[in-house]
């Protein structure tokens, strides 16, 4: 149950849980870099209310809006209406809906039918009040996606960001699509790069409450904020090791700012680099064993690739005098990051083996990207909109950007949390 968002679901996935053979083997494999890609035609159709009353259907059709609005979100999706749907279109896919109130509670029931097959594939039965309606939609959109392609959406995902609000620079949360915004810090100084670990209970960062650079943790459970380390001299870029044990963050407490492994009371387990150069902005490949860092040891900032296991270091990049900021896909199989071009930052991708990068952002300065949690999209900050940053939204081969949040005069430092709040 949760509180703070006022969510009360009394039966969750409950009741008409029915995926048949067929259904099984028809995951859909989504690749929306190939040129034969076509996006997924669904069909949406009006909510059955039992009670026909203004305040039903209005709120029967705000879960389908809803509902509507995150398919059309992840991007691989062309979403129809019974009224919008033309004579000789086809659909693959049909979403029914019906909705039934008895005093504070909602009973929602919505089910997902194959139509090659004729077969359900999905239903859920919900049970919230009025104010929990928008999380509804966004189950049974996350419930919608992992049924045809056989891996979960992002609408159960959160993003962390910094604001310039009306308190200062904090940190602040929010849902997926910008939604649902939470201020989680109240410190009245400079934040940097929050990072929610891999289960989203924790927030690591970098503040100055000190004067200096220090790493603080923040228990979301609990609300609780402490400081993890504050060495001599610089303590930043934290990266969560997978496991959600350990980090990797940048310390320069013996002189030259290098990449260590630090538990979560900020014992340092071990020190990854030793130069030569500035060596900083780590992030780990997900199965932990590898780290795509920062360091300017062969002049300009570059990328690099270092075996955790073994120490060794490959440089990644060659092309460009200026690459920063990267972070490793979900699937591993691409890593984004930021490089200069005529004067102006833009992002890139590149493959952990080298190769070719290929350029996403060509308007304004583009920063800070973060991969959502199933490797689909990527979140960056952007001041194309009004000259000040705020968040965008494109998806991994770079089409389809879109203003994500504007929410403080500037908002940065973006990262994308996991699929798994609930």
């Amino acid at each position: 149950m949760n509180k703070t968002s006022g969510f009360r679901i009394l039966a969750l996935f409950f009741l008409l849980w029915c995926i048949s053979p067929n259904t099984l083997s028809a995951k859909i494999f989504i690749d929306i870099n190939s040129p034969y890609f076509q996006k997924i035609p669904i069909l949406i159709e009006n909510p059955t209310v039992s009670v026909m009353t203004y305040e039903n259907r209005h709120e029967a059709q705000r879960v389908v809006k809803t509902l509507t609005k995150d398919l059309l979100f992840q991007g691989f999706f062309s979403v129809f209406e019974s009224a919008s749907l033309g004579h000789g279109e086809k659909v693959d896919y049909k979403v029914t809906t019906s909705f039934a109130r008895k005093g504070p509670d909602i009973t929602v029931v919505m089910k997902l039918y194959d139509l090659s097959s004729r077969s359900m594939m999905v239903g859920r039965r919900y049970i919230a009040t009025s104010s929990a309606l928008s999380k509804v939609a966004h189950r049974f959109a996350n419930e919608i996606v992992l049924a045809i392609t056989g891996s979960p959406g992002v609408m159960l995902s959160r993003i962390v960001f910094v604001s310039d609000g009306a308190s200062g620079k904090e940190i602040y949360s929010a849902d997926f699509d910008g939604g649902s915004i939470r201020q989680e810090t109240r410190l009245h100084t400079i934040v940097m790069s929050p990072r929610f670990s891999p289960d989203g209970r924790y927030i690591a960062f970098t503040a100055f409450k000190t004067g200096r650079p220090c790493l603080y943790l923040k228990d979301r459970s609990s609300g609780r904020i402490r400081k993890i380390a504050c060495f001599q001299g610089v303590n930043m870029s934290p990266s969560w090791h997978p496991s959600g044990r350990r980090l990797a963050v940048t310390l320069s407490k013996s002189g030259n700012p290098d990449i260590y492994m630090l538990d979560l009371n900020g014992r340092v387990l071990r020190r990854l680099t030793r130069g030569p150069g500035i060596n900083v902005s780590p992030s780990f490949s997900p199965d932990g064993s590898k780290i795509v860092f920062v360091s300017d040891r062969a002049g300009g900032p570059q990328l690099y690739i270092l075996d955790v296991s073994s120490g060794r270091v490959r440089r990644l990049t060659y092309s460009g005098s200026y690459n920063t900021d990267p972070q490793w896909s979900p699937e591993g199989n691409r890593i984004v990051y930021v490089s200069r071009v005529g004067g102006r930052f833009e992002i890139f991708t590149i493959s952990p083996d080298g190769g070719d990068p290929v350029q996403l952002t060509f308007e304004g300065n583009n920063e800070n990207p973060t991969w959502s949690p199933d490797g689909r999209l990527i979140l960056f900050s952007s001041n194309r909109l009004d000259g000040n940053k705020h968040l965008f939204v494109m998806q991994a081969n770079g089409q389809n950007q879109r203003l994500l949040l504007r929410y403080g005069k500037r908002d940065y430092f973006p990262f994308w949390g996991p699929n798994n709040f609930k």
